[in-house]
């Protein structure tokens, strides 16, 4: 094979994914989703949400972003320092997890509230999306809990 026949074959393997678009993989069985999101409210215009698992920070919305985190199915209780809330998530599901600023003595409080998909995309299209700041990747095979804790590729240094 010639350079140019390479090189032709290459340019249309290349122009052949860009018109398929990306391709998506089937999810897992037994992993469900948890999409925690932030609406633009003006109270609390300067504050962020963070939001934990275990003591780990999953990420920190400010005003109008969001963040889908995969989890092995299960239990989960997210929180925040004035804030939790618990979350079951069943295979294939995607739960959704609403922070909310709301008035305090001193300062706002962000309160972390399970709404449903219809409340989520009433302003999804206002939603920048963050990326989480790690994932659970594994069930421990113990206790059944989730095990292993891994930044997503997105996060990572690279060396």
């Amino acid at each position: 094979m010639t350079n140019r026949t390479a090189g032709a074959l290459l340019l249309a393997a290349f122009a052949a994914l860009i018109m398929c678009g990306p391709v998506e993989a089937e999810p897992d069985a037994a992993t469900g989703k948890i999409v925690i999101y932030r609406q633009g409210a003006i109270m609390g215009y300067a504050l962020a949400c963070p939001v934990r698992y275990e003591g780990r920070e999953i990420v920190e919305l400010g005003r109008n972003k969001y963040a889908e985190w995969p989890v092995p199915a299960g239990e989960y209780v997210l929180t925040n320092k004035t804030s939790s809330v618990d979350v079951i998530v069943r295979p294939g599901q995607t739960r959704y997890v609403r922070c909310q600023i709301k008035s305090g003595f001193m300062t706002g409080r962000a309160d972390l509230q399970i709404v449903d998909k219809a409340t989520f995309e009433e302003h999804a299209a206002e939603y920048e999306r963050k990326e989480p700041a790690f994932t659970l990747q594994a069930v421990n095979s113990d206790d059944g809990a989730p095990a292993a804790l891994e930044a997503p590729p997105s996060a990572r240094a690279v060396d």
